[in-house]
């Protein structure tokens, strides 16, 4: 038999997982989401972004 000490975060979402879990899990997809927005706009010419973004501000 152990003892058992309550802690805040027991039976809450950060329980199990550590620090290192959610380093992983929301700083890697925004590292993601960035070199891909990164990639997207060289790769995007200006004048497509450009009418796209005519269009939306003419549907208002």
């Amino acid at each position: 038999m152990g003892r058992q000490h309550k802690n805040f975060i027991d039976d809450t979402v950060l329980e199990f997982p550590r620090s290192l879990f959610w380093i992983i899990h929301v700083i890697g997809p925004v590292i993601i989401f960035v070199l891909g927005m990164r990639f997207a706009i060289q790769r995007a010419p200006v004048s497509m972004v450009a009418y796209r973004l005519l269009r939306r501000l003419m549907e208002r």
